[in-house]
C-alpha cells in the first residue's frame, strides 16, 4: 500500500509540475505576443504619421526664389516686433512686409513658380495679387497698377512679370512708387528676406 501510495504521489507531483510549465510557458508566450503586437502598432502608426505628414520644402532646397523687382532696394523692412513710423498715416505700427523700390525697372516679378490665387483692388491696398506656390507659401504683391500681366488661375514661373509699381496703396501713400510685398506660410506673416536675399543685383 506504501508503494501504491508513493507512486501516486510522484504521478501528482509531475502532473503539478506538467501545469506550472505549460502555465508558464502559455503566460510567456501571451507576453511575447503582446509585446510583439504593439511594437508592429507603433511601427504601423508611425508610418502613417510619415505618410500624412504635410512636406514643407525649404528656401535652399527644392524652390528657387528671386527678388520681385529688379536691382531692388529695401527701404522700409520686416519688423514684427518693433513699430516702425508710417508717415502717411502718422502713426507707429507693426511692419510685416518689406516695401521696395527700384530705380532701373518698375516691373514686378513672381518670386517663384506658382498659381495666381487672387487679384483685387482696395482703398487701403492698391491692386494686389497673391501666388500660391507648392510649400504652403503665399506671395503678395500690394501697391500694384491696375494693369496687371496675369488673370486667376494662371500658372507663373520665377520671373515672369505679373505686373508694375505704382503708389495705389493709400496707406503708405507718402512712400512714393513701390512694392508691399508680403509672404505667408501656412497664413502666418513670415520675414521675405528669410527666402529673397535684396543684396543681390
Amino acid at each position: 500500500m506504501a508503494k501504491l501510495t508513493n507512486v501516486y504521489t510522484k504521478d501528482v507531483e509531475k502532473n503539478e509540475r506538467r501545469k506550472k510549465i505549460i502555465k508558464t510557458t502559455t503566460y510567456s508566450l501571451v507576453v511575447a505576443f503582446t509585446i510583439i503586437l504593439g511594437a508592429t502598432l507603433v511601427a504601423i502608426n508611425a508610418n502613417k504619421s510619415k505618410t500624412n505628414a504635410p512636406v514643407l520644402e525649404t528656401a535652399t532646397s527644392q524652390i528657387s526664389y528671386t527678388s520681385p523687382l529688379k536691382d531692388a532696394v529695401v527701404f522700409k523692412d520686416y519688423n514684427a516686433n518693433e513699430l516702425q513710423y508710417n508717415d502717411t498715416l502718422k502713426q507707429w505700427e507693426i511692419h510685416k512686409a518689406v516695401d521696395l523700390v527700384s530705380d532701373s525697372s518698375n516691373e514686378v516679378s513672381a518670386i517663384a513658380n506658382g498659381t495666381i490665387t487672387n487679384i483685387y483692388t482696395n482703398y487701403l491696398e492698391g491692386t494686389v495679387i497673391e501666388i500660391s506656390h507648392s510649400n504652403g507659401l503665399v506671395s503678395i504683391y500690394k501697391s500694384l497698377n491696375q494693369d496687371v500681366k496675369v488673370k486667376l488661375g494662371d500658372s507663373v514661373k520665377l520671373g515672369d512679370v505679373i505686373g508694375t509699381v505704382s503708389n495705389t496703396m493709400s496707406r503708405e501713400l507718402n512712400s512714393g512708387n513701390h512694392l508691399h510685398l508680403e509672404i505667408l506660410l501656412n497664413k502666418t506673416a513670415v520675414n521675405p528676406s528669410e527666402y529673397i536675399d535684396f543684396s543681390k543685383k
